[in-house]
């Protein structure tokens, strides 16, 4: 019989974050924040439409409602904030750049210096990463191997996996689903009520906390404290985070 896991991992290190540790803490969630040691202390808004975002460096006065906060936290809230019992930190590109197309040489600029920077900073061996964008390529990847990372978490589809087996190929991982996916809260039900016969299956979900800002039906603190409740009262479910699942794997 195997055993059942939760985790979540959320991207960029914005202000929302505070609230959203608050929340994992009241039901014993545990999780991955994905760092980049480069832009520590950045100011940016996001634009929504839908449930959908772009990033902006200024709001349109005209339609200030659509706009949320993407600030990103100084180094020192950064260190108070994360260096809690129930988070992980990972790298996410020293200036979250999309990773594409790298060289050698820009791999190890946005990927190995951020790792090292996060580790010195927070005193422990970061060794995951998050693909801004889902975006890499085979210089990525050289780099994250050369430099211990022992997983490197892709973006999920935007369809509800088969199964809830572990998606782990070398040091590539996907994870379930976002947060808000429509169908998000009827695949944790599903995973809730799946045994775990054969071996272990895992719900990994993932993105970013700016989005409860949104405040729509699927986008809100609300929403994302109704899904953590129905984790909670399960009684075989273990919360980790990522690094501590991809271990296994």
């Amino acid at each position: 019989m195997g055993e059942k896991f939760f985790t979540v991992s959320f991207d960029d290190g914005t202000g929302q974050d505070v609230r959203l540790i608050s929340i994992m803490e009241k039901y014993g969630i545990k999780g991955t924040f994905n760092l980049s040691s480069g832009l520590f202390g950045k100011k940016s808004y996001i634009r929504r439409v839908g449930d959908r975002a772009k990033s902006a460096s200024q709001i349109d006065c005209a339609h200030p409602e659509e706009y949320v906060d993407h600030f990103i936290l100084s180094k020192p809230d950064a260190l108070r904030l994360y260096s809690h019992p129930n988070v992980e930190v990972a790298s996410h590109g020293t200036h979250h750049l999309v990773q594409t197309d790298f060289t050698s040489e820009q791999a190890h600029e946005e990927i190995e210096r951020d790792i090292q920077a996060l580790s010195e900073l927070f005193g422990c061996r970061v060794t995951g990463h998050a693909f801004p964008k889902g975006s890499y390529n085979e210089n990525v990847l050289s780099v994250l191997r050369n430099s211990g990372a022992v997983y490197a978490r892709k973006v999920s589809s935007n369809q509800p996996p088969e199964d809830f087996s572990v998606i782990k190929d070398g040091l590539l991982v996907t994870p379930t689903c976002r947060h808000n996916a429509p169908f998000a809260k009827e695949l944790l039900q599903k995973f809730l009520d799946t045994p775990a016969m054969d071996g272990d299956i895992a719900f990994h979900m993932w993105g970013h906390s700016y989005e409860l800002d949104y405040g729509t039906d699927i986008s809100s603190y609300e929403r994302i404290e109704e899904l953590f409740a129905m984790v909670a009262g399960a009684k075989d479910i273990v919360c980790v985070t990522n690094g501590e699942l991809y271990r296994r794997f």
